[in-house]
Protein backbone atom coordinates (compact mmCIF):
# COMPACT_ATOMS: atom_id res chain seq x y z
CA UNK A 1 0.00 0.00 0.00
CA UNK A 2 1.03 3.37 -1.12
CA UNK A 3 0.47 6.75 1.09
CA UNK A 4 1.31 9.85 0.18
CA UNK A 5 1.16 12.75 2.83
CA UNK A 6 1.39 16.08 1.19
CA UNK A 7 1.84 19.53 1.88
CA UNK A 8 4.56 18.89 4.53
CA UNK A 9 7.18 21.04 5.82
CA UNK A 10 9.62 18.94 7.45
CA UNK A 11 12.35 22.17 8.06
CA UNK A 12 9.56 22.83 10.87
CA UNK A 13 10.05 20.80 13.67
CA UNK A 14 6.80 20.55 14.83
CA UNK A 15 6.05 19.30 11.45
CA UNK A 16 8.71 16.88 11.59
CA UNK A 17 6.81 15.52 14.44
CA UNK A 18 3.66 15.16 13.07
CA UNK A 19 4.61 13.30 10.25
CA UNK A 20 6.85 11.06 12.62
CA UNK A 21 3.32 10.47 14.35
CA UNK A 22 1.60 10.39 11.05
CA UNK A 23 3.56 7.47 9.80
CA UNK A 24 3.27 5.44 13.34
CA UNK A 25 -0.49 5.93 12.76
CA UNK A 26 -0.30 4.80 9.39
CA UNK A 27 1.80 1.72 10.17
CA UNK A 28 -0.59 0.85 12.74
CA UNK A 29 -3.57 0.83 11.15
CA UNK A 30 -2.26 -0.82 7.78
CA UNK A 31 0.94 -2.37 8.45
CA UNK A 32 4.69 -2.25 8.75
CA UNK A 33 5.32 -2.70 5.03
CA UNK A 34 3.07 0.23 3.53
CA UNK A 35 4.76 2.60 1.39
CA UNK A 36 4.79 6.02 2.92
CA UNK A 37 5.61 9.43 0.62
CA UNK A 38 6.11 12.59 2.21
CA UNK A 39 5.46 15.43 -0.27
CA UNK A 40 7.39 18.18 0.96
CA UNK A 41 7.94 22.32 0.32
CA UNK A 42 11.51 21.68 0.65
CA UNK A 43 12.25 18.21 -0.67
CA UNK A 44 15.30 18.19 -1.21
CA UNK A 45 16.09 19.55 1.70
CA UNK A 46 14.44 17.83 4.61
CA UNK A 47 16.00 14.19 2.77
CA UNK A 48 19.22 15.91 3.88
CA UNK A 49 17.97 16.45 7.47
CA UNK A 50 15.28 12.65 7.56
CA UNK A 51 17.39 10.58 5.21
CA UNK A 52 15.12 7.78 6.80
CA UNK A 53 12.57 8.66 5.23
CA UNK A 54 11.22 9.37 1.30
CA UNK A 55 10.30 12.51 -0.21
CA UNK A 56 9.29 14.10 -3.44
CA UNK A 57 8.48 17.53 -4.72
CA UNK A 58 5.25 19.23 -3.63
CA UNK A 59 4.17 19.91 -6.84
CA UNK A 60 2.62 22.88 -7.16
CA UNK A 61 5.45 24.69 -5.23
CA UNK A 62 7.82 23.59 -7.61
CA UNK A 63 5.56 24.95 -10.48
CA UNK A 64 5.69 28.33 -8.88
CA UNK A 65 9.46 28.51 -9.14
CA UNK A 66 9.30 28.67 -13.00
CA UNK A 67 9.93 32.20 -14.15
CA UNK A 68 7.54 31.76 -16.54
CA UNK A 69 4.98 31.61 -14.17
CA UNK A 70 6.16 34.12 -12.35
CA UNK A 71 6.13 36.48 -15.33
CA UNK A 72 2.42 35.65 -15.75
CA UNK A 73 1.82 35.99 -12.28
CA UNK A 74 3.21 39.32 -12.17
CA UNK A 75 1.28 40.44 -15.57
CA UNK A 76 -2.51 39.20 -14.51
CA UNK A 77 -1.78 40.44 -10.90
CA UNK A 78 -1.90 36.61 -9.63
CA UNK A 79 -5.58 36.32 -10.86
CA UNK A 80 -4.59 33.28 -12.74
CA UNK A 81 -1.99 31.20 -10.86
CA UNK A 82 -3.89 29.02 -9.19
CA UNK A 83 -6.23 27.84 -12.35
CA UNK A 84 -3.14 28.03 -14.08
CA UNK A 85 -0.96 25.62 -12.21
CA UNK A 86 -3.75 23.24 -11.82
CA UNK A 87 -3.90 23.10 -15.37
CA UNK A 88 -0.60 22.46 -15.53
CA UNK A 89 -0.91 19.58 -13.12
CA UNK A 90 -3.98 17.87 -14.86
CA UNK A 91 -1.41 18.40 -18.00
CA UNK A 92 1.77 16.36 -16.97
CA UNK A 93 -1.27 14.26 -15.35
CA UNK A 94 -2.21 12.98 -18.71
CA UNK A 95 1.20 12.90 -20.29
CA UNK A 96 2.26 10.71 -18.03
CA UNK A 97 -0.81 8.33 -17.34
CA UNK A 98 -1.51 8.13 -21.28
CA UNK A 99 2.17 9.30 -23.46
CA UNK A 100 4.54 7.57 -21.81
CA UNK A 101 6.29 7.64 -24.38
CA UNK A 102 6.38 11.37 -25.50
CA UNK A 103 9.51 13.15 -24.29
CA UNK A 104 8.14 16.15 -23.39
CA UNK A 105 9.47 19.16 -21.79
CA UNK A 106 10.12 18.15 -17.94
CA UNK A 107 9.34 14.51 -18.31
CA UNK A 108 12.33 13.84 -16.29
CA UNK A 109 11.73 16.56 -13.76
CA UNK A 110 10.63 16.74 -9.95
CA UNK A 111 7.13 17.67 -11.24
CA UNK A 112 6.42 14.64 -12.73
CA UNK A 113 8.31 12.56 -10.79
CA UNK A 114 6.10 13.83 -8.14
CA UNK A 115 2.93 13.17 -10.06
CA UNK A 116 4.05 9.20 -10.76
CA UNK A 117 3.64 8.82 -7.56
CA UNK A 118 0.83 9.87 -6.96
CA UNK A 119 -0.74 7.91 -10.01
CA UNK A 120 0.46 4.97 -7.82
CA UNK A 121 -0.50 6.31 -4.38
CA UNK A 122 -3.33 3.85 -2.80
CA UNK A 123 -4.22 7.18 -0.62
CA UNK A 124 -3.46 10.62 0.09
CA UNK A 125 -3.11 12.60 3.34
CA UNK A 126 -3.12 16.06 3.58
CA UNK A 127 -0.59 16.63 6.80
CA UNK A 128 -2.30 17.68 10.13
CA UNK A 129 -1.35 21.44 11.53
CA UNK A 130 -3.32 24.61 11.79
CA UNK A 131 -3.81 26.01 7.94
CA UNK A 132 -6.94 26.24 7.44
CA UNK A 133 -8.56 29.04 7.97
CA UNK A 134 -9.25 32.97 6.86
CA UNK A 135 -6.18 33.48 9.09
CA UNK A 136 -3.63 31.71 6.84
CA UNK A 137 -5.53 32.31 2.92
CA UNK A 138 -2.08 32.05 1.46
CA UNK A 139 -1.50 28.47 2.70
CA UNK A 140 -5.10 27.42 1.38
CA UNK A 141 -4.54 28.82 -1.60
CA UNK A 142 -1.04 27.56 -1.95
CA UNK A 143 -2.76 24.06 -1.34
CA UNK A 144 -5.68 24.08 -3.43
CA UNK A 145 -4.06 23.11 -6.66
CA UNK A 146 -3.15 20.01 -4.79
CA UNK A 147 -6.29 18.99 -3.32
CA UNK A 148 -8.09 19.57 -7.08
CA UNK A 149 -5.38 17.49 -8.09
CA UNK A 150 -6.35 14.96 -5.99
CA UNK A 151 -9.92 14.72 -6.55
CA UNK A 152 -9.03 14.33 -10.38
CA UNK A 153 -6.78 11.73 -9.61
CA UNK A 154 -10.33 9.82 -8.15
CA UNK A 155 -8.33 10.20 -4.67
CA UNK A 156 -9.92 12.65 -2.45
CA UNK A 157 -6.95 13.91 0.28
CA UNK A 158 -8.03 12.57 3.98
CA UNK A 159 -7.47 15.55 6.51
CA UNK A 160 -5.21 14.41 9.57
CA UNK A 161 -5.68 16.24 12.73
CA UNK A 162 -6.80 20.38 12.19
CA UNK A 163 -7.22 23.39 14.25
CA UNK A 164 -9.70 24.81 11.75
CA UNK A 165 -11.67 27.78 11.01
CA UNK A 166 -12.63 30.44 10.97
CA UNK A 167 -12.92 30.82 7.38
CA UNK A 168 -13.32 33.21 4.67
CA UNK A 169 -16.46 33.70 2.34
CA UNK A 170 -14.59 34.24 -1.17
CA UNK A 171 -13.47 32.07 -3.92
CA UNK A 172 -10.19 30.76 -2.33
CA UNK A 173 -12.59 29.54 0.52
CA UNK A 174 -15.60 28.43 -1.53
CA UNK A 175 -13.17 25.87 -3.83
CA UNK A 176 -11.71 24.70 -0.39
CA UNK A 177 -15.34 23.55 0.96
CA UNK A 178 -15.27 22.31 -1.97
CA UNK A 179 -12.59 19.72 -1.44
CA UNK A 180 -13.68 19.08 2.30
CA UNK A 181 -17.13 17.99 0.96
CA UNK A 182 -15.46 15.01 -1.14
CA UNK A 183 -12.91 14.63 1.28
CA UNK A 184 -13.74 10.78 2.51
CA UNK A 185 -12.36 11.92 6.40
CA UNK A 186 -11.33 15.00 8.01
CA UNK A 187 -9.77 14.84 11.92
CA UNK A 188 -9.78 18.00 14.05
CA UNK A 189 -8.05 18.29 17.13
CA UNK A 190 -11.41 20.37 19.20
CA UNK A 191 -15.17 20.83 18.91
CA UNK A 192 -14.68 24.23 18.09
CA UNK A 193 -13.07 23.30 15.11
CA UNK A 194 -15.64 20.62 14.72
CA UNK A 195 -18.30 23.19 14.21
CA UNK A 196 -16.29 25.68 11.96
CA UNK A 197 -16.09 22.71 9.56
CA UNK A 198 -19.54 21.13 9.57
CA UNK A 199 -20.93 25.03 9.32
CA UNK A 200 -18.46 25.52 6.34
CA UNK A 201 -19.41 22.39 4.45
CA UNK A 202 -22.93 21.62 5.87
CA UNK A 203 -22.55 18.29 7.16
CA UNK A 204 -20.14 16.80 10.32
CA UNK A 205 -20.29 13.13 8.78
CA UNK A 206 -17.12 12.98 7.48
CA UNK A 207 -15.52 14.58 10.47
CA UNK A 208 -14.00 13.12 13.38
CA UNK A 209 -12.65 14.98 17.08
CA UNK A 210 -9.24 13.41 18.03
CA UNK A 211 -6.01 14.91 20.19
CA UNK A 212 -3.26 16.09 17.81
CA UNK A 213 -1.76 13.17 16.24
CA UNK A 214 1.70 13.95 18.25
CA UNK A 215 0.37 12.18 21.67
CA UNK A 216 0.63 8.85 19.80
CA UNK A 217 4.71 9.49 20.66
CA UNK A 218 3.65 9.56 24.80
CA UNK A 219 6.27 7.44 26.35
CA UNK A 220 3.89 5.65 29.75
CA UNK A 221 6.54 4.31 30.95
CA UNK A 222 8.87 7.74 31.01
CA UNK A 223 5.88 9.33 32.68
CA UNK A 224 5.25 6.74 35.13
CA UNK A 225 9.77 6.63 36.15
CA UNK A 226 9.15 10.61 36.54
CA UNK A 227 6.11 10.97 38.27
CA UNK A 228 7.79 7.79 40.62
CA UNK A 229 11.45 10.28 40.86
CA UNK A 230 9.27 13.38 41.78
CA UNK A 231 8.71 11.87 45.35
CA UNK A 232 11.90 11.48 46.47
CA UNK A 233 14.28 14.12 47.31
CA UNK A 234 17.35 15.07 45.31
CA UNK A 235 19.38 17.25 47.47
CA UNK A 236 22.23 18.96 45.60
CA UNK A 237 20.82 18.65 41.89
CA UNK A 238 19.59 21.74 40.47
CA UNK A 239 16.24 22.01 38.59
CA UNK A 240 17.07 21.77 34.86
CA UNK A 241 14.41 24.31 32.84
CA UNK A 242 13.87 24.04 28.82
CA UNK A 243 12.29 27.05 27.53
CA UNK A 244 10.60 27.27 23.63
CA UNK A 245 10.68 30.51 22.44
CA UNK A 246 9.99 31.65 18.65
CA UNK A 247 10.02 34.44 16.33
CA UNK A 248 6.50 36.69 16.10
CA UNK A 249 5.40 39.62 14.78
CA UNK A 250 1.52 39.99 15.88
CA UNK A 251 0.64 41.51 18.65
CA UNK A 252 -2.44 43.20 18.07
CA UNK A 253 -2.85 46.77 19.27
CA UNK A 254 0.20 46.89 20.53
CA UNK A 255 2.07 46.64 17.66
CA UNK A 256 5.13 44.08 16.56
CA UNK A 257 7.63 46.45 18.16
CA UNK A 258 6.68 46.98 21.81
CA UNK A 259 4.39 43.49 21.75
CA UNK A 260 8.08 41.59 21.13
CA UNK A 261 9.73 43.65 24.14
CA UNK A 262 7.20 43.08 26.60
CA UNK A 263 7.72 39.49 25.35
CA UNK A 264 11.06 39.02 24.91
CA UNK A 265 11.36 40.86 28.93
CA UNK A 266 9.00 38.31 29.97
CA UNK A 267 10.08 35.73 29.39
CA UNK A 268 13.62 36.86 30.29
CA UNK A 269 12.30 37.81 33.94
CA UNK A 270 11.04 34.46 34.10
CA UNK A 271 14.28 32.54 33.21
CA UNK A 272 16.25 35.33 35.73
CA UNK A 273 13.78 34.04 38.69
CA UNK A 274 14.36 29.92 37.96
CA UNK A 275 18.12 30.67 38.33
CA UNK A 276 17.93 33.32 41.07
CA UNK A 277 14.93 31.75 43.33
CA UNK A 278 14.31 28.20 42.13
CA UNK A 279 18.44 27.81 41.52
CA UNK A 280 17.15 26.15 38.00
CA UNK A 281 19.73 25.99 34.99
CA UNK A 282 17.70 26.85 32.20
CA UNK A 283 18.26 26.17 28.53
CA UNK A 284 16.66 27.82 25.53
CA UNK A 285 15.96 24.44 23.22
CA UNK A 286 13.39 24.58 20.58
CA UNK A 287 11.26 22.95 17.99
CA UNK A 288 12.90 25.08 15.15
CA UNK A 289 16.61 25.41 15.36
CA UNK A 290 20.01 24.34 13.52
CA UNK A 291 18.54 24.36 9.56
CA UNK A 292 19.60 27.20 8.24
CA UNK A 293 17.43 26.79 4.98
CA UNK A 294 14.49 27.21 7.14
CA UNK A 295 13.19 30.72 7.49
CA UNK A 296 12.62 30.75 11.14
CA UNK A 297 15.50 29.99 13.84
CA UNK A 298 14.00 30.24 17.41
CA UNK A 299 17.81 30.35 18.64
CA UNK A 300 17.93 34.01 17.10
CA UNK A 301 15.05 34.99 19.09
CA UNK A 302 16.39 33.28 22.23
CA UNK A 303 19.82 35.73 21.39
CA UNK A 304 17.49 38.70 21.23
CA UNK A 305 16.15 37.41 25.11
CA UNK A 306 19.17 36.46 26.34
CA UNK A 307 20.14 40.61 25.84
CA UNK A 308 17.54 41.11 28.87
CA UNK A 309 19.05 39.13 31.31
CA UNK A 310 21.42 40.30 34.01
CA UNK A 311 24.74 39.83 33.84
CA UNK A 312 24.73 37.48 36.81
CA UNK A 313 22.78 35.17 35.87
CA UNK A 314 23.61 34.52 32.61
CA UNK A 315 26.20 31.49 33.75
CA UNK A 316 23.52 29.42 33.92
CA UNK A 317 21.66 30.47 31.37
CA UNK A 318 22.17 28.55 27.77
CA UNK A 319 21.36 27.99 24.18
CA UNK A 320 20.93 25.42 22.27
CA UNK A 321 21.08 25.91 18.69
CA UNK A 322 20.92 22.32 17.86
CA UNK A 323 19.26 20.64 15.43
CA UNK A 324 17.55 17.58 16.62
CA UNK A 325 15.38 14.80 14.99
CA UNK A 326 11.88 13.96 16.59
CA UNK A 327 13.37 10.99 18.55
CA UNK A 328 16.52 12.70 19.49
CA UNK A 329 14.77 15.98 20.67
CA UNK A 330 12.62 13.52 22.97
CA UNK A 331 15.41 12.22 24.12
CA UNK A 332 17.16 15.88 25.12
CA UNK A 333 13.50 16.95 26.71
CA UNK A 334 14.58 14.14 29.28
CA UNK A 335 17.24 16.01 30.54
CA UNK A 336 14.33 18.52 31.70
CA UNK A 337 12.26 18.94 35.08
CA UNK A 338 9.69 22.07 33.59
CA UNK A 339 9.62 23.45 30.43
CA UNK A 340 7.91 27.01 29.41
CA UNK A 341 6.87 26.69 26.04
CA UNK A 342 5.84 29.03 23.25
CA UNK A 343 5.81 26.64 20.09
CA UNK A 344 2.67 23.93 20.18
CA UNK A 345 4.66 21.15 19.41
CA UNK A 346 7.41 21.49 22.02
CA UNK A 347 4.76 22.19 24.50
CA UNK A 348 3.19 18.43 23.20
CA UNK A 349 6.73 16.86 22.76
CA UNK A 350 7.51 17.61 26.86
CA UNK A 351 3.57 16.71 27.90
CA UNK A 352 4.40 13.19 25.65
CA UNK A 353 7.89 12.88 28.14
CA UNK A 354 6.04 13.51 31.53
CA UNK A 355 7.69 17.34 31.52
CA UNK A 356 5.48 19.78 33.00
CA UNK A 357 4.68 22.86 30.80
CA UNK A 358 3.91 26.60 30.86
CA UNK A 359 2.53 27.97 27.89
CA UNK A 360 2.59 30.64 26.20
CA UNK A 361 0.25 31.11 23.54
CA UNK A 362 0.27 32.67 19.76
CA UNK A 363 -2.67 30.91 18.12
CA UNK A 364 -5.76 29.59 19.67
CA UNK A 365 -4.74 25.62 19.33
CA UNK A 366 -2.65 25.93 22.49
CA UNK A 367 -4.98 27.74 24.55
CA UNK A 368 -7.77 24.76 23.65
CA UNK A 369 -4.90 21.97 24.68
CA UNK A 370 -4.10 23.48 28.15
CA UNK A 371 -8.07 23.74 28.26
CA UNK A 372 -8.31 19.87 27.83
CA UNK A 373 -5.55 19.59 30.34
CA UNK A 374 -7.64 21.49 33.18
CA UNK A 375 -4.70 23.82 33.07
CA UNK A 376 -5.75 26.88 31.47
CA UNK A 377 -5.21 29.21 34.64
CA UNK A 378 -1.74 28.64 33.19
CA UNK A 379 -2.29 29.73 29.62
CA UNK A 380 -0.70 33.40 28.50
CA UNK A 381 -1.41 35.08 25.52
CA UNK A 382 1.83 36.61 23.31
CA UNK A 383 -0.15 39.57 22.79
CA UNK A 384 -1.58 40.03 26.68
CA UNK A 385 1.61 39.16 27.87
CA UNK A 386 3.60 41.31 30.96
CA UNK A 387 6.76 41.08 32.17
CA UNK A 388 5.18 41.14 36.05
CA UNK A 389 2.16 39.10 35.53
CA UNK A 390 3.72 36.29 33.94
CA UNK A 391 6.15 36.40 36.48
CA UNK A 392 4.11 36.25 39.00
CA UNK A 393 2.63 33.17 36.80
CA UNK A 394 5.90 31.32 36.94
CA UNK A 395 6.44 31.59 40.46
CA UNK A 396 3.02 30.01 40.91
CA UNK A 397 3.62 27.67 38.67
CA UNK A 398 6.86 26.52 40.03
CA UNK A 399 5.26 26.25 43.56
CA UNK A 400 2.43 24.27 42.25
CA UNK A 401 4.90 21.48 40.33
CA UNK A 402 3.15 18.56 41.91
CA UNK A 403 -0.23 19.15 41.35
CA UNK A 404 0.46 20.31 37.57
CA UNK A 405 2.31 17.44 36.92
CA UNK A 406 -0.41 15.34 37.84
CA UNK A 407 -3.35 16.57 35.84
CA UNK A 408 -0.74 16.83 33.31
CA UNK A 409 0.10 13.28 33.30
CA UNK A 410 -3.46 11.96 33.26
CA UNK A 411 -4.68 14.62 30.51
CA UNK A 412 -1.44 13.88 28.55
CA UNK A 413 -2.30 9.46 28.48
CA UNK A 414 -5.87 10.34 27.69
CA UNK A 415 -4.86 12.42 24.70
CA UNK A 416 -2.70 9.38 23.63
CA UNK A 417 -5.40 7.63 23.57
CA UNK A 418 -7.67 9.88 21.53
CA UNK A 419 -4.84 10.13 19.03
CA UNK A 420 -4.77 6.34 18.87
CA UNK A 421 -8.34 6.04 18.25
CA UNK A 422 -7.08 7.26 14.64
CA UNK A 423 -6.11 3.77 13.89
CA UNK A 424 -9.13 2.43 14.56
CA UNK A 425 -11.02 5.06 12.34
CA UNK A 426 -8.62 4.54 9.51
CA UNK A 427 -9.05 0.56 9.47
CA UNK A 428 -12.42 0.45 9.42
CA UNK A 429 -12.64 3.39 6.53
CA UNK A 430 -9.47 2.08 4.31
CA UNK A 431 -8.19 -1.09 5.26
CA UNK A 432 -9.13 -3.97 3.26
CA UNK A 433 -10.79 -6.70 5.12
CA UNK A 434 -7.58 -8.86 6.06
CA UNK A 435 -6.52 -6.02 8.25
CA UNK A 436 -10.01 -5.41 10.14
CA UNK A 437 -9.45 -7.01 13.14
CA UNK A 438 -8.03 -4.58 15.59
CA UNK A 439 -4.37 -3.78 15.84
CA UNK A 440 -1.55 -4.12 17.99
CA UNK A 441 -0.39 -0.42 18.86
CA UNK A 442 3.63 -0.77 19.67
Amino acid sequence: MKIIVETTVFLNGGDAAIQAATKRILEAAFGDDIEVVFADMDAEVAERYYPENTFIAFPSAQIRKSRSLRLVNRLTKGRIEFNLIYSILITVIFLVRYLRWLKYPGHGGAVARALREYIAADLIVSTGGTYLSKKHPGSVAVRLPEYERDIYLGKPPIFFTQSMGPFGDDRIFRRLAGVLRKSPLILVRDRKSMAFAKEFVGDAGNIEVVADSVFVLTDQDKIESRRAASRVARPGRRPRIAVSVRPWADFGKRGSEVGRAKYHQSVARAAAWLVEKAGADVTFISTCQGIPEYRFNDSDTARDVMTYLPDHVRDSVAIDSQFRDTETLLRKIDEFDGAICTRMHMCILSLCRGVPVLPICYERKTADLFRSLDLEEYVTFIDKIEPDSFLNLVERWWRNQESIAERSWHGTLALRDSALSTVSILKSKFAPAELQPEAVFS
